[in-house]
């Protein structure tokens, strides 16, 4: 018997959209995912820029693409270019899925939910109530800290290296909109850094320091650390960054960034297609692949 052939107008596309997005982990993990499924399905990179995205998205709109994940420098530049938000991008004005639903495209955060899922399930921590730090003020940086509000932490700091940025205002001002006064400062004076760590639990890196190829760099001086803290790092490639080797090496308690990659890899699923996916897969082949770098 002949076997059934698979024709490509049959398959449908999913993708990711950011720059630089080479080194993602997203597509293997969620082709993984299609296999392990059966379905007939594809997840792609795409390099982006904010100055290209508004030539894309048509593009893709044409070519019948079911979903999209979206990286840095475009969660919100994206908005731009979407006809709704749910609930949770419009709450940290910062998207990083795409989906269409009745024809419309709709922008949504995964980030945050991906983030604190995984603090509490494989980093065991709870953050209602603790003192947290944010390095950074961009796309990621605003899922985590508005979940992380939602979520009952106690307060919020934000520390962003450039002073003239607005983003860095406007974050602090959403979060004490959401939760009146949960977000007790924002900082860009290093000579406030020591200051900040000392009276923070939890301390996130959301800044790109740290990432393959530029991997001798940590957000602010690691000596700093000790045993009272909890330090994040959303950059998982390398997943041991030099911030969370040397955050160990001071007896802290860290959480790897792929995590948050791979649970809001798991949300963003739901949201294209209305299914589970299979978490099981998704978790071994985002560990596979990172072992495979060392």
């Amino acid at each position: 018997m002949m076997k059934e052939k698979t024709f490509w107008a049959d398959t449908e596309f999913f993708g990711l959209l950011g720059f630089p997005v080479r080194k993602s982990l997203s597509p293997a993990m969620h082709n993984a995912n299609f296999r392990a499924l059966g379905m007939n399905a594809v997840y792609t990179p795409y390099e982006v820029t904010e100055e290209t995205v508004g030539n894309v998205i048509p593009a893709l709109e044409t070519l019948r693409f079911k979903g999209l994940n979206v990286t840095m420098p475009l969660k919100q530049k994206i908005i731009d270019y979407l006809d709704e938000l749910d609930d949770t991008a419009s709450l940290c004005n910062a998207v990083n899925t795409v989906y269409w639903k009745d024809g419309r495209l709709c922008g949504s955060n995964t980030d945050g939910v991906g983030f604190v899922r995984g603090l509490k399930e494989q980093g065991q921590y709870d953050p209602a109530g603790k003192s947290c730090l944010i390095f950074g003020a961009g796309g990621a940086a605003r899922g985590v800290a508005f979940a992380l509000a939602a979520a009952g932490v106690g307060s919020i700091s934000l520390w962003k290296r450039n002073s003239g940025d607005e983003k860095l205002k406007k974050l602090a001002t959403g979060l004490n909109a959401y939760r009146s006064g949960v977000c007790k400062v924002q900082s860009s004076d290093t000579d406030d850094i020591p200051g900040l760590i000392n009276s923070s639990e939890l301390i996130i890196n959301a800044t790109p320091l740290g990432m393959a190829p530029n991997t001798d760099a940590t957000p602010f001086d690691t000596n700093l650390l000790g045993t009272g803290h909890m330090v994040c790092d959303l950059v998982y490639v390398p997943h041991d960054t030099l911030l969370l080797r040397q955050a160990e090496k001071r007896g802290a308690r860290i959480l790897y960034g792929y995590w948050m990659t791979i649970w809001q890899g798991v949300e963003a699923y739901r949201k294209w297609t209305g299914r589970e996916p299979d978490v099981e897969v998704m978790t071994k082949t985002i560990l596979e692949h990172l072992a495979k770098k060392e």
